[in-house]
């Protein structure tokens, strides 16, 4: 082992040129390592992260052929080069043997802001925070003109040295003003919705990072996010790459060539399992979630409004996140889950291998709208051919609901049994995690509504049809604690973990540090998992209050449950994590 370590030492080699790279190896008195066994560089190879294997086979033809690239997964979005990039790994005979796994980004870039969009005649109103894209090229420039002698409302002005304001920052002194008004942003052509949203973003970032806690072990981060917010392109040029984008995705759009390639994969991919939909590829400014080839080729520093896809609270209240019946809003407001309708339209028409479906919000308050549910409509029976699927293992599902009625109505997805009717045809499932968004207006943080009556959970999981279930994930959902309890003691003995999160108890004093004691003790009286120790994860959003943190506990959880450890919960009324035995994590930052 001592004479493999010396050359991990000079990987990875993703920061040098390979030629370079190459120069090193043949030149020092290191160069022997070159000229090691195929299946040593392949072990070492297997240490690194897939971008420097990328840069380690480019060094020379003998790294190429016993340096395997390790491409499992492809990306999808309505992007041309997105598409291009799918195409030439499913038309290449090698690489479309290891795809494993689709990832389709369901977020498209919007036209222009938020706006507000009334039909009376449906007695549906689409909230301010339902983000337009309506708005065309062709249409923005013919107001830009007109206003140029009526004058702009205040969303389409094209200004240049717009005053942002001097507000001093506890954490970061003026580093946030001195980006909002550096020449990057001030004196630049460009809407001024466009570059509000790029403002933001700068301060955002700094935000994120306060209220992380992050300060001091990410200060050279700090650094880097103000150089970066310095040097990035201007506004212009932000906003130049931003309407070819725009273009782009229209002409997709127009052709559905995000829809063949994805049927072109089916084909093409027999080694396919899983369909990852997600609208927060995008993740945070600065750091995407998933680096597509698409944003991949983003020049550094480029500034744009970050695309959520799915109908989403942009705010971070969940009062803005509003359900409509699904049989009456228009196409317009259901192609926002273009995405989610394809995949599911063609995994219950094609013949193919998946057998396992993610659609994943990330923590944003977004989902799919519940209300497919509620009566029938052509996506639930798609779904619901997806899911009866011989051998179909798992199910990543995040739903949206809430809306201005009471709470009884908002319930309605949960409580007329056809979602559990749904759930109960999957007799394989292994995996399965269910998120919601909307949760009637109510937080972790916050006190449910009075009329608050959650429905029982054996109504909405028919966990005595999954006789095979590996992994429970339960987040950002309404419940008692002895029905919680109840519904964990009924969980089959294959069961290896249990995630939780988020979760709000109507219980009088009930709180996650009482529901880990009635949990323990019904451990020790082996009512709940006899002869078996599932490994349980607790997630609290208490303590931070912003979309994507938290602390994560799992060791201080399974140590009090099993081993006699402490709470890492403190008693009531205080309802906040021990944050010496919790892991504070971001949900959007790649480096947390």
């Amino acid at each position: 082992m001592a004479f493999v370590a010396k050359p991990l030492s000079l990987l990875p080699v993703s920061a040098t040129p390979p030629t370079l790279v190459h120069q090193h190896y043949m030149m020092s008195d290191s160069h022997q390592f070159y000229n090691l066994p195929p299946e040593l560089w392949h072990a070492i190879s297997s240490y690194l992260p897939n971008r420097d294997v990328k840069s380690l086979r480019l060094v020379s033809k003998r790294f190429c052929n016993s340096v395997e690239l390790r491409l499992q997964r492809v990306f999808l979005s309505a992007n041309p080069l997105n598409i291009k990039v799918f195409r030439a790994i499913a038309n290449h005979e090698e690489f479309r043997h290891k795809i494993s796994e689709i990832v389709w980004d369901d977020a498209r870039f919007a036209r222009g802001p938020s706006t507000e969009i009334i039909h009376p005649e449906q007695g549906l109103y689409l909230p301010i925070t339902d983000a337009s894209d309506e708005e065309t090229e062709e249409s923005f420039e013919l107001r830009r003109r007109h206003a140029e002698v009526q004058g702009p409302p205040d969303w389409e002005v094209y200004e240049s040295d717009f005053d942002y304001g001097h507000r001093e920052d506890e954490e970061f002194g003026d580093s946030i003003y001195q980006l909002r008004n550096s020449g990057n942003f001030k004196g630049q052509i460009c809407p001024l919705w466009f570059k509000a949203a790029c403002v933001n973003n700068i301060e955002y970032i700094f935000i994120r990072r306060r209220k992380l806690n992050m300060t001091e072990a990410w200060h050279q981060k700090f650094k880097d996010e103000k150089k970066l917010g310095k040097a990035a392109l201007s506004m212009s040029e932000s906003w130049a790459i931003y309407r070819s984008l725009l273009r782009k995705q229209a002409d997709v759009l127009a052709g559905n060539y995000d829809e063949e390639a994805f049927l072109y994969g089916l084909e093409r991919f027999p080694a396919l399992k899983r369909v990852t939909v997600t609208p927060a590829a995008h993740g945070v400014p600065f750091a995407p979630l998933y680096k597509s080839p698409m944003i991949r080729a983003f020049p550094q520093g480029f500034n744009y409004p970050i695309p959520r896809g799915w109908p989403t609270s942009t705010t971070e209240e969940p009062e803005d996140v509003i359900t409509f019946p699904w049989q009456r809003v228009d196409e317009r407001h259901r192609e926002k889950y273009r995405a989610f309708r394809i995949v599911t339209r063609a995994l219950a028409q094609q013949k193919h291998n998946v057998v396992e479906l993610v659609l994943e919000a990330r923590q944003l308050y977004t989902g799919i709208n519940c209300t497919i549910f509620d009566e029938p409509c052509a996506e639930h029976d798609n779904l619901l051919t997806v899911l009866k699927k011989p051998g179909f293992r798992r199910l990543d599902l995040s739903l949206m609901f809430g809306g201005r009625g009471s709470a009884t109505e908002n319930w309605k997805t949960f409580r007329d049994g056809r979602l559990r009717e749904t759930l109960g045809t999957m007799t394989d499932l292994e995996e399965f995690t269910f998120y919601t968004a909307g949760l009637d207006n109510c937080y972790e943080w916050k006190n449910p509504p009075v009329d608050t009556n959650p429905v029982s959970l054996e109504r909405i999981f028919p966990v005595e049809n999954w006789s095979k279930l590996r992994h429970f994930a339960l987040s950002r959902f309404i419940v008692s604690q002895a029905d919680l309890v109840t519904l964990l003691s009924k969980l089959p003995d294959t069961l290896k973990s249990v995630k939780l999160s988020f979760l709000v108890f109507v219980d009088n004093g009930t709180s996650w540090h009482t529901f880990l004691v009635e949990l323990r003790t019904k451990i020790r009286e082996k009512s709940l998992w006899p002869g078996h120790r599932p490994n349980v994860v607790i997630g609290n959003e208490r303590t931070f209050l912003l979309l994507g943190g938290a602390t994560w506990l799992g060791k201080a959880v399974n140590d009090f449950l099993y081993e006699g450890g402490e709470n890492p919960f403190y008693d009531p009324p205080r309802v906040l994590v021990k944050k010496e035995l919790g892991t504070t994590k971001d949900a959007f930052d790649p480096y947390c």
